[in-house]
């Protein structure tokens, strides 16, 4: 057995040789145990509370944060999420002024828009990743935080804590955003434009939504299931 600091100087411990490396996510999590993604070495991780990032003893590779205190940033900061995504559809998103005629739109509206416009397929695009998507990462991340600050598992906070994870890699809030001011500086020479409430809030739930999923890290997440099933 080999013991090996980590260029950050937090200590991993890699397992002898011919461990078997998969194992169930809940299991590994109980043992505090990890398998690198690049090389496939078991690592066994430390007991921190603090956040640390830990890497693989072996090739070196990012296993990812370790540490309890950033978890209790999760619900604070999906509620403000949830707060966010509902300004967001309540209010307008963007709206145009030219010749003395003006029109405005809702977020909900400009999927809706496309799917009149015969664009169907752009329009349940924009619905599923900019509106849907969204609205089932917050959900999924109330779940999750409403779970660890009431110290016990709640009916499907596993399923959650997968699809939370899933869903940050096809969240498609910032590329919108993006997209969404490339596309003003066109249209602001063609008519007047005002950038509604709608517009600031999903800008700003674009920054809280990346906070709140970062402060659910995977390795940190699992382990802390792990140990509100295990038996008292």
């Amino acid at each position: 057995m080999t013991r090996q600091a980590p260029p950050n100087g937090t200590q991993t411990q890699s397992l002898p040789a011919g461990t078997p490396a998969h194992t169930p996510a809940t299991d590994s999590a109980r043992h505090g145990l990890i398998a690198c993604h690049e090389c496939d070495l078991l690592v066994r991780l430390p007991t921190l509370e603090q956040t640390h990032r830990l890497s693989c003893p072996r090739c070196k590779h990012s296993l990812g944060l370790t540490g309890e205190r950033h978890l209790e940033r999760a619900l604070p900061l999906g509620i403000c999420a949830a707060l966010l995504l509902a300004l967001s559809l309540m209010f307008p998103f963007l709206a145009f002024e030219r010749a003395g005629v003006s029109n405005q739109m809702t977020l909900l509206q400009t999927g809706i828009a496309l799917v009149q416009d015969g664009s169907l397929l752009l329009g349940a695009l924009v619905l599923l990743f900019i509106i849907l998507a969204p609205c089932l990462l917050v959900g999924c991340i109330l779940l999750i935080a409403c779970s660890l600050r009431l110290q016990r598992p709640l009916p499907g906070v596993k399923t959650a804590a997968r699809l939370m994870h899933r869903l940050t890699s096809w969240n498609m809030v910032e590329v919108f955003i993006i997209g969404v001011f490339v596309s003003l500086v066109k249209i602001a020479g063609m008519a007047h434009v005002a950038l509604g409430i709608s517009l600031w809030s999903y800008l700003a739930l674009a920054i809280v939504l990346t906070a709140a999923a970062g402060s659910l890290e995977r390795i940190s997440l699992w382990r802390r299931l792990a140990e509100l099933e295990a038996p008292a």
